[in-house]
């Protein structure tokens, strides 16, 4: 499925964006040439993959020019001078919806940029348009009745995730360097994970969330995070600058400003790092396990101390996290989607939420009766809670990232290695039943961690088997995802303590530099190709 890239090694779009900027800097190209390639790209494969779902192309191009002419007349450069951009829906793009899937917000316009959009203007970017989201934002795969689904750019049958899919898939087919999305359960990794590329979720509250439309509104005991997804690490760390740059002086309420340290000043050289493949929730794909013992023995073999463990308080922080995402039983989902088309794996999850005691007993008791232990426990879990109900459950989870951080503490750990997700990218539908399978994202969201995932290998041949059939249909659907999965992208999950981005970012670089001169390293040269759904012919993306 995998067929060489069409276009010239010498082309923007295979620069990464601190090249780019670069370049544009030394007047070796125009911003305008840029933005135009990328445009360019985006139109010839967006029919494949329907990632990017609002464009601003003519803006875009008056932009860079301008940006050109600035530069003609000897102006300081920013930053990202000249540096296109895509940003996922929810954020506020003046002159753009952000509808997060709801048919009722086609129409609202947003007046102006959102705060983390404008840093990255201000910085000298150049916004492209807007990417896929599944609706409210609620699911693992992009789609809703606003703009449709998106597919995987490696095999358009599978998904891309959710629910910075769009995003994710975008980036992956070259029709954007950057993007900028948020991450409150995997909603960055997992995409990342899924289509070949590398992502970032910061510490919980480095950045502020003005600026985007929020889902689980009021929430407090988890939170959104923004974040950034490129090819490669350096551009992560870049990018991620840009956002923390407070240059409008305001301080926000929801944000802890800490400056972003510098990563190259880490040394992987005696750093203790600690790993696991499986964390006993749900068992991962051959390929996953093994793209994470590779990554263990290449830091092993560049200095760290590498150490196999098992974290601690995984399954209660698991189902901790389960049951405060769905403490409203879903009520404000219901109040958002009033007036609205609703996707059908929404509706169902919101009816689940929303059972009371008695209706929620019996339906438990019978998936427990048919022989599916994972989804019984899903919904046992995601349940209508009292107010004193969900403080006591936060209180826990403090409890327990104390005690996580004094374990870590103890043990001299700096980093942890982990599966993103359990399986690579699942078939179209697949992901609704599959949440079990994202436990190694929801816990750096519950312990509020940076957690950044870099894409490392491929899925071989030999790893589509040896999964264990089973009733549970859960792992039924992991067995299907296994199958004809080769060829897929698989990463591995960089973990570290709060504010410590610069330790993620080092233990990422290591291994994206190991990796990269592998034949089967995903973000390289070779462009994923689209099998389109009616013919089933190839077609170059």
């Amino acid at each position: 499925m995998l067929q060489s890239s069409s276009h010239p090694v010498d082309s923007p779009l295979d620069w990464s964006a601190l090249e780019i900027a670069s370049e544009i800097a030394a007047g070796q190209i125009s911003a305008r040439e840029v933005t135009q390639a990328y445009i360019d790209r985006i139109e010839a494969v967006n029919g494949y993959l329907n990632a990017m779902v609002v464009k601003r192309f003519e803006q875009a191009l008056c932009e860079a020019a301008a940006r050109d002419e600035r530069q003609a007349l000897g102006a300081p450069l920013a930053p990202m001078h000249g540096v296109p951009f895509t940003v996922k829906e929810c954020f506020h793009v003046a002159g753009t919806p952000a509808t997060i899937g709801l048919t009722t917000r086609r129409n609202q316009i947003s007046p102006e940029d959102g705060l983390l959009v404008r840093r990255w203007k201000q910085a000298g970017g150049i916004c492209l348009g807007k990417t896929n989201v599944p609706q409210l934002m609620l699911l693992h795969e992009c789609d809703n009745p606003v703009y449709g689904r998106t597919n995987n750019p490696w095999d358009v049958s599978r998904t891309s995730g959710g629910s910075t899919g769009g995003e994710a898939a975008l980036i992956a087919a070259r029709g954007s360097p950057l993007g900028l999305g948020n991450d409150l359960g995997g909603s960055i990794r997992m995409p990342v994970a899924f289509c070949g590329i590398h992502g970032i979720k910061p510490t919980s509250r480095i950045l502020p969330r003005e600026g985007s439309v929020a889902n689980f509104r009021g929430m407090t005991s988890l939170q959104s995070q923004a974040g950034t997804l490129a090819r490669s690490v350096d551009d992560l760390e870049f990018s991620l600058g840009q956002l923390c740059r407070n240059e409008d002086g305001v301080s926000y309420a929801d944000a802890s400003p800490v400056p972003l340290r510098d990563s190259r000043k880490v040394a992987i050289r005696g750093m203790r790092v600690g790993y696991w493949s499986d964390d006993g929730i749900f068992p991962p794909s051959a390929a996953v396990r093994r793209v994470v013992e590779d990554a263990a023995q290449s830091l092993a073999e560049q200095g760290a101390e590498l150490v196999r463990v098992v974290p601690p308080f995984a399954h209660e922080l698991f189902d901790d996290y389960l049951s405060l995402i769905a403490a409203d039983g879903g009520a404000d989902g219901r109040r958002l989607l009033a007036g609205s088309d609703i996707d059908w794996r929404v509706s169902r999850m919101l009816m689940l939420k929303g059972l009371s005691s008695i209706p929620r007993a019996i339906v438990v008791a019978g998936l427990r009766a048919a022989g599916q232990p994972t989804l019984a426990r899903m919904v046992s879990l995601a349940r209508p809670l009292s107010v004193d109900g969900e403080r006591q459950i936060y209180w826990r989870v403090l409890q327990n990232c104390r005690k996580f951080l004094h374990w870590q503490a103890k043990e001299r750990i700096s980093a942890f290695l982990s599966p993103p997700y359990a399986l690579p990218a699942p078939p179209h539908k697949l992901a609704i039943d599959l949440v079990a399978a994202a436990s190694y994202t929801f816990l750096p969201n519950i312990l509020g961690f940076p957690a950044g995932v870099v894409s490392l290998s491929r899925v071989r041949p030999e790893e589509e088997s040896g999964r264990k059939t089973s009733r549970d249909l859960a792992y039924k659907q992991a067995w299907q995802t296994d199958q004809g999965s080769a060829g897929l992208p698989v990463a591995v999950q960089v973990m570290a303590a709060p504010w410590r981005e610069d330790i993620t970012f080092a233990v990422m670089r290591a291994l994206e530099e190991s990796f990269r001169g592998r034949a089967d390293y995903p973000p390289s040269a070779i462009v994923p190709a689209a099998i389109s759904a009616k013919t089933k012919e190839p077609a170059t993306l």
